[in-house]
């Protein structure tokens, strides 16, 4: 099955990958596109950002809910606080360490953006999680046909998805 995948993709970043992330995200910016969302969907083109926010979005809900159960079965706790904190922890600060890691901070969201950019962020995740990521990019690129060339992208097939 292929996959639209820049060349630039990788599990453990290089300095060149790195910067052409910067670079890109340095050109495109949010007046580049209908809104701030359609901007917010671009930026996380990056299977392995997408990825590492799915699964702390996973993790933060699963924290999210005990941390909710255990407040309704035994009321407030530090337990509760403990487990809300790193909910917390893995649903919003590990996705912004992936975009440190993968682009140097360069695509992420402003903090007043949070509740605009939720749904599509939740969107991503469960495109990524369910593999139907691919499809929705191609029909997005419809839309803002310079994704292609801004994040390099080429047809691959999926075993191809680790690059050194």
């Amino acid at each position: 099955m292929s996959i639209l995948q820049s060349k630039f993709t990788r599990a453990i970043p290089s300095r060149e990958s790195r910067a052409f992330h910067m670079e890109r995200n340095r050109i495109y910016t949010p007046d580049k596109f209908q809104n701030y969302n359609d901007w917010f969907y671009f930026i996380h083109v990056d299977p392995f950002t997408r990825w590492i926010h799915a699964i702390g979005m996973v993790i933060g809900v699963i924290l999210y809910y005990f941390s909710a159960y255990e407040l309704w079965l035994t009321g407030f706790s530090f337990s509760v606080v403990v487990k809300f904190l790193v909910g917390v922890f893995f649903f919003y600060f590990l996705p912004l360490i992936s975009h440190y890691i993968y682009d140097g901070g360069s695509a992420k969201s402003t903090p007043d953006r949070f509740h605009s950019t939720l749904i599509p962020v939740i969107h991503i995740n469960l495109l990524t999680l369910t593999g139907r990521y691919d499809k929705w990019l191609r029909k997005f690129m419809v839309k803002y046909p310079f994704t292609r060339e801004a994040w390099q992208l080429e047809e691959t097939e999926g075993n191809e998805l680790v690059r050194k």
